[in-house]
Order: structure tokens, then C-alpha cells, then sequence
């Protein structure tokens, strides 16, 4: 017989532990144990079972986790997980800033159009780790930010959003996001989901925004009378492309609760800012994709969550 056995190597603020049988997800597996643990504490499982246990540093708040599920599965006599998980000091909670000289000290503006869903990623990601800036209004609709006063001055691709850090300026959407999550628990600690991360935010810039977004914007912002003939003809083409590319997050988010490893990451804030609000372009229909709808559910339940109307 095979029980898998798994063993706290650590004292932890919080340890949620789960077992199952062929499950793929966390969430699919059934609890067995939430709250604090002491150093040596052990579960059993089944044959054939597996056991997994994620750790939080913040005993009020499971949402705190930032290592991965360890797992452990039984197969000859009785296997011992010993999870090597580093313990953070336990006044770090949430998703909040670690120690990252420059970040706490710097004033922060954000050169924004409110309604765009790139701009919202910045204001989403600041609210989730508590960061205080000020926000700077353009209608690009009158084509506020192509001036010559904004072009010299802000950003001269005439383009928002922009983060103003200090005297700096900040241009690009994920670029501005990345430096404000730097240091935080939206970065993954693995070097591998760290390269993973940014391999779904050049995505999101190469093949969802440049679709989902654009139809967004085209129909419910311009409309689609004001359209030139080429824009029209691509309406087609930037459905289908769109409707791809949530179908490949579907499969993804089908397989794992986050994009991008078992703990929610700057992939998914990214990636939610134009998701959530897809179905405003027309041709996109979030009914059909169940996982992602699960997924957007989870991010809106985050601590510090901030509507894009907000």
C-alpha cells in the first residue's frame, strides 16, 4: 500500500493543506487542513492519493500565499514532504511592497484616459499593493495627449498611460506596471514563472489588446459610423483573432487557478484589464469561456480590488 505523508519543516502564519486523486487544480482538491502550523505537523493521505499544502505569511488572510503548492503523491511505502519554503517576515501581507529602495519614496502621477483599460492596469495594480499617485486626465478623443505642450513634456510617442515617477516618465502600459509591481507578490519568486509572467504580458500587447482593446474602442468609444473603411474591413478579422485568444486563456485558466503558476501574478492584472470588459466591443461573448469567467471572479474578490470606473 502507498500513504503520502506530508511534514511542516516550518512554523507558518498559515498553511492550507488538500488531497485528491487526479485532480489538476488546487481548488479541485478537498481541504483537509486551514489555520496556523508548527514546525514537524503531518497529514496522511489515501493510496493513491496525493496531499499538497500552500502557505500564507498572514494568519487573517489566506489570500497572503506566495509559495507554490508543494505536492506530494505516494507511490512505494511512505513519501515525507518536507516543503523548502522561504518565511517572510509576517508584517508583510497581501500583495503588498517588500522593501525596494525607490518605490515608497518616489511621488507617483498617472497620465491617464480613465476608460482605457491599459491605464486601468496601473490604477488596479496600485490600489492591490496600496500605493498613493495622482491622476492627470487627456481625452484623446480630442486629441489632448498630441499636443505639442504633452508631446514635449509627457511622453513624445503622444500616447497614454504614463506613469510619472518623481521627474521620470514611465511610458507603455505593461512597462509602467512592471516597475510599480517590482518587489511586490505580484512578481513570482520562481525564476522560471517569473520569464512565464512577461511571456503572457508580450502576448497580451501582441495578440489580445491589439484585438479586444481595439474593438472596444472602435465601437464603443468612436462607433463604428465614424469609422474609416479600413477599420471596418478589420472588424471581422480583430473578432476572430480576439475570440482566439480567450479561448487560449481559456485552456489555460481550465488547467491552473492563475495564469501563470498557483498564485495570482502581474500576468493576470495585465490580462484582466481588457478581458473584464470585452464584451463591450461586440463579438465577444464571456458566457462561453466558464474558466475565465471563474478567474475574473477571483481577481475582483482581491483586497484593495478597484473597478475600472472607480
Amino acid at each position: 500500500m502507498s500513504y503520502p505523508l506530508l511534514r511542516i519543516s516550518g512554523d507558518y502564519a498559515h498553511v492550507e493543506v488538500r488531497k485528491g486523486r487526479g485532480a489538476q487544480r488546487w481548488q479541485d482538491m478537498e481541504e483537509i487542513f486551514n489555520g496556523e502550523a508548527k514546525r514537524g505537523q503531518e497529514w496522511e493521505g489515501g493510496e493513491g492519493a496525493k496531499l499538497s499544502a500552500k502557505h500564507c505569511i498572514d494568519a487573517k488572510n489566506p489570500a497572503s500565499t506566495i509559495s507554490l503548492p508543494y505536492t506530494v503523491t505516494g507511490t512505494s511505502g511512505i513519501n515525507t514532504g518536507k516543503p523548502n519554503v522561504k518565511v517572510f517576515p509576517t508584517k508583510i501581507s497581501g500583495l503588498g511592497l517588500l522593501s525596494v529602495p525607490g518605490h515608497d519614496d518616489m511621488p507617483l502621477i498617472l497620465h491617464e484616459y480613465s476608460p482605457s483599460g491599459n491605464c486601468y492596469k496601473i490604477r488596479l495594480i496600485a490600489a492591490l499593493l496600496g500605493r498613493d499617485f495622482e491622476r492627470r486626465e487627456y481625452d484623446i478623443l480630442t486629441g489632448e495627449t498630441r499636443t505639442p505642450e504633452f508631446l514635449a513634456q509627457v511622453n513624445g510617442n503622444g500616447r497614454i498611460p504614463v506613469l510619472q515617477i518623481g521627474t521620470r516618465f514611465l511610458p507603455e502600459s505593461n512597462a509602467a506596471s512592471y516597475w510599480l509591481a517590482d518587489g511586490s507578490n505580484l512578481m513570482p519568486h520562481d525564476a522560471f514563472d517569473r520569464a512565464d509572467m512577461l511571456r503572457w504580458m508580450f502576448w497580451e500587447q501582441y495578440n489580445h489588446e491589439p484585438n479586444i482593446a481595439t474593438l472596444r474602442f472602435w465601437l464603443a468609444f468612436v462607433g463604428e459610423a465614424n469609422l474609416s473603411e479600413v477599420q471596418k474591413t478589420q472588424i471581422a478579422g480583430k473578432k476572430a483573432a480576439g475570440n482566439a485568444a480567450l479561448q487560449l486563456m481559456e485552456q489555460q485558466l481550465a488547467r491552473t487557478d492563475w495564469m501563470v503558476g498557483h498564485h495570482v501574478s502581474l500576468a493576470d492584472v495585465i490580462l484582466y484589464a481588457y478581458t473584464h470588459v470585452a464584451e463591450e466591443g461586440g463579438g465577444f461573448v464571456l458566457s462561453g469561456f466558464p474558466a475565465i469567467q471563474g478567474w475574473l471572479a477571483r481577481i475582483a474578490e482581491l483586497p484593495g480590488y478597484v473597478a475600472i470606473t472607480d
